[in-house]
């Protein structure tokens, strides 16, 4: 199976923005280029299914040829991702590149999940600030805690004084790893009155 962890070499396409970000999942810095490319990188870090991934993981042929958006390591299978503003691409793309199976997203198919985007667009910053000092016994005891759901606040307040931040980082490391959920976040804003429980919705 291809394993792709490097961006390849490309030039930042004219009037595109340039967006760094750190991912806690693969651990090292990612350069972006548009909003919808950040938008699926979050939304990568959201899904615990998974694995791993890469940004502009190969071209379509050769060199002179499209750059495929993302690979995708998800449930033991992989995908290349292509972002798409046409609709034709949906029909003009091929299945598959180099043996796996692509992907075609479009903005509406972003914006259908806006809300999980904008709050882990929160999230990430209390995983990456925490990513080197990770609190494996903070994270058991959240854990045992959430035998019954708990609102955020009743959460921290159940483990003060530990700093809200790192209580934070703890929860929302289990909830990238699919230990612990949170459905309020695809419809509501991350706040206090958001309700963590154990295991998958």
């Amino acid at each position: 199976m291809l394993h792709y962890d490097r961006a390849v070499e490309t030039k930042r396409p004219v009037g595109a923005r340039r967006i760094e970000v750190f991912s806690p999942k693969i651990k090292r810095r990612l350069t972006l280029f548009c909003r919808d490319a950040h938008d699926v990188w979050l939304l990568l870090e959201a899904d615990p299914t998974v694995r791993t991934f890469c940004e502009r993981p190969a071209y379509f042929e050769g060199e002179a040829g499209r750059v495929l958006d993302f690979w995708v390591e998800q449930g033991g299978c992989t995908k290349f991702v292509v972002l798409s503003t046409e609709d034709s691409d949906s029909k003009s793309l091929p299945p598959s590149v180099h043996g796996i199976k692509l992907q075609v997203l479009r903005r509406p198919d972003t914006i259908a999940y806006a809300r999980r985007i904008e709050n882990w667009a929160q999230i990430l910053p209390y995983r990456t600030s925490f990513l080197r000092h990770a609190n494996r016994r903070l994270q058991n005891d959240l854990f045992a805690r959430l035998e019954k759901p708990h609102r955020l606040e009743r959460i921290e307040a159940a483990f003060h004084p530990i700093d809200v931040s790192a209580v934070r980082a703890a929860l929302f490391d289990l909830l990238a790893e699919g230990r612990v959920s949170a459905p309020d976040l695809d419809f509501a804003p991350l706040g206090l009155d958001t309700v963590f429980r154990r295991g998958a919705p």
